[in-house]
């Protein structure tokens, strides 16, 4: 079939309308490129008022390189602004009234001095710095943040991204407000913060600095870490640091701590080592404390606790579930042990020869079809009401074990409903 010379003519001048704004959404880019003479220890300072990545990588030189890339319809509208100081190099990249739908992205790419401060501001993009000694702050509205190989200070926040550090000697802070937070192989006290996701320590430790000291420690040894989230799962590995931790809807799993105290709204706790005490709380999960000493409390609303060993004193309950507890050691000191539940059974394991006077108490409803009791690897006086008794509008009989082995001192406090009783001796 034929077309009219007309047709031939509407089509070609419309496909010369339509085809450059394809084109102008992902094809030719803008490069400009420039480069500065600056010594180690001085400043750049970016600020792009359009959608952005920024790329700074340190290098051995005294020498500034910037290479801005634009693409977009209207790249060739954004403006791009160098301005040296003495000691400072901006790059400001954007339009007068950017905040008028503008279709353009800018990615900087820059090579400073290994040592040399940073500051970034970016609408919507990722920032990337690696290999630079100084102080870091900026922030992006929409981005991921990495930084690696870094030394000095970073205060840096990004409003909808994840937050990476690693093999990192820092200080500071780093926030997200709804990413995950992960801080690896970073030595100081980098502090990590998010509000809807996970933040993960893992082989982080704190940075031995001579100068002033404390109650007898040195500086850097009095410091706590400080972990919250309001959404997401803690993972932490932070040795020798007195770990404070909270999340309001996920799990937290310690490693290796000094001491912990941690908290969730509605997930489980795993504790690995905390030699100066574990205390864990939960609304409704389960708490797993591995090895503790000094003390272990654990506290949980519906799920079971299992303390595998613990050197010190003991406060267990659990509103719906069983408490195992397994005491090791047997020095001087508090060394009571308190366990509730609510529903379940309890089990408690001492070390040959631990002295201890028992306050056993078991409560079981009219109706209930287990089998309740003390099973004991001690001698214990053990007795049960006669008549029923009324409690919250339930009948109820009582099973109570009393007694003094390896001439008491001890207090073991258990109580529990419609569950048994195990006391044994390793």
């Amino acid at each position: 079939m034929k077309r009219s010379p007309m047709i031939i003519a509407v089509m070609v001048i419309f496909a010369a309308m339509i085809f450059p704004v394809f084109l102008g959404a992902g094809g030719s880019e803008r490069i400009e490129k420039k480069s500065f003479d600056m010594e180690k220890g001085k400043r750049i300072d970016i600020d792009i008022n359009v959608g952005g990545d920024i790329f700074i990588t340190g290098w051995d030189g005294e020498k500034v390189e910037v290479e801005v890339v634009v693409t977009g319809r209207d790249r060739d509208d954004i403006e791009i602004d160098f301005k040296e100081r003495s000691s400072v190099l901006k790059v400001e990249i954007g339009r007068d009234g950017w905040f008028r739908n503008t279709k353009a992205d800018a990615k900087v790419i820059v090579n400073v001095p290994d040592r040399f401060d940073i500051s970034f501001k970016t609408m919507g993009g990722d920032v990337e710095i690696s290999g630079v000694e100084g102080e870091t702050r900026g922030h992006t509205m929409g981005g991921d943040i990495d930084l690696s190989r870094m030394a000095g200070e970073a205060d840096v926040k990004t409003m909808g991204g994840d937050i990476t550090v690693s093999e990192s000697v820092l200080d500071g802070v780093v926030r997200t407000m709804g990413g995950d937070v992960r801080i690896v192989d970073v030595k100081g006290d980098l502090k990590g913060s998010t509000m809807g996701g996970d933040v993960t320590y893992d082989g982080v430790k704190r940075r031995e600095r001579a100068g002033a000291k404390r109650d007898g420690k040195a500086d850097g040894d009095e410091k706590d870490v400080s972990v919250s989230t309001f959404g997401g799962d803690l993972d932490l590995d932070y040795e020798g640091k007195d770990v404070r931790a909270r999340t309001f809807g996920g799990d937290v799993n310690v490693d290796n701590a000094r001491s912990v105290k941690v908290s969730t709204m509605g997930g489980d706790i795993e504790v690995a080592q905390a030699p100066e005490g574990a205390d864990a709380h939960t609304m409704g999960g389960n708490i797993t404390i591995e090895s503790a000493g000094r003390f272990a409390r654990a506290k949980t609303m519906g799920g079971d606790i299992d303390i595998f060993e613990v050197d010190g004193r003991v406060k267990a309950t659990t509103m719906g579930g069983d408490v195992k507890v397994r005491v090791v050691g047997g020095g001087e000191g508090d060394r009571d042990v308190e366990l509730k539940s609510m529903g379940g059974d309890v089990e408690l394991t001492v070390p040959k020869g631990y002295p201890m006077d028992f306050d056993i108490e078991i409560t079981y409803t009219k109706g209930h079809r287990r089998d309740c009791g003390i099973v004991s690897d001690f001698p214990m006086t053990v007795s049960e009401s006669d008549e029923w008794k009324s409690k919250w509008g339930q009948k109820r009989k009582y099973i109570t074990g009393t007694g003094e082995v390896n001439g008491g001192g001890n207090r073991i406090m258990i109580r529990t409903v419609n569950g048994k009783v195990f006391v044994k001796e390793e």
